[in-house]
């Protein structure tokens, strides 16, 4: 009876915590260094849809002006705002990037880059029609791609429609639920054959030495 007494007090006085002894350290918290955060999760925030690149290979002798005044000549007609992201030019290497913009609405933007990168001569004699021209004959790759951005930045650079949580998640239904059958069909159908024409005005201009 005294062992059962015994037993019976022993486990009370467990149960009740001892001023300045150790404590038990909760679940999932490490016994030493700093404690963990958490924080909120964002949800993922796309402003563009994207287009695959199509690339175009060349191998040959053309003239660089000519491509140049080519290209800028289709997005002048297109009504683009063209900007030159990259100049960079250390022989026998060539590279540019150029970024055409046009605002279809106050919500949607359409995107055209053309990436060229070339190793090669870029002063060559050539005789053409009986008169003396400087030509490139260099190895190239031309890379086209197209993008829609819904919704794009302000003037300033600024992101709008995604202050907050919640007016990202409301762009995104109103962008992938009531815009969708509109940006597809035809922002995003018209912006795929645009870019079709100038891949094949680029191939047109380099003529056979482009696969």
């Amino acid at each position: 009876m005294a062992e059962g007494k015994r037993g019976l007090l022993q486990s009370i006085f467990k149960s009740i915590p001892v001023i300045g002894g150790k404590k038990a350290e909760p679940e999932g918290f490490p016994a030493k260094g700093p404690l963990p955060t958490y924080g909120p999760r964002v949800p993922k925030y796309e402003t563009t849809m994207g287009w695959f690149p199509h690339r175009i290979k060349y191998k040959g002798i053309f003239e660089l002006e000519g491509l140049y005044k080519t290209m800028a000549r289709w997005f002048k007609e297109g009504r683009y705002e063209l900007h030159e992201r990259l100049y960079k030019s250390k022989p026998p290497e060539l590279e540019m990037r150029w970024e055409g913009e046009r605002k279809r609405t106050s919500y949607a933007k359409e995107i055209v880059r053309v990436h060229v990168h070339m190793w090669g001569d870029y002063d060559v004699e050539v005789i053409a029609n009986g008169k003396k021209k400087k030509m490139a004959n260099v190895r190239m790759i031309i890379t086209v791609t197209g993008d829609i951005e819904a919704p794009y930045p302000d003037i300033f650079g600024m992101p709008r429609w995604s202050t907050t949580n919640i007016e990202r998640r409301l762009n995104t239904v109103f962008r992938n639920w009531v815009m969708r059958r509109e940006m597809e069909g035809l922002y995003w159908d018209r912006l795929y054959y645009e870019l079709y024409d100038l891949y094949g005005t680029i191939k047109e201009y380099l003529k056979f030495g482009a696969r």
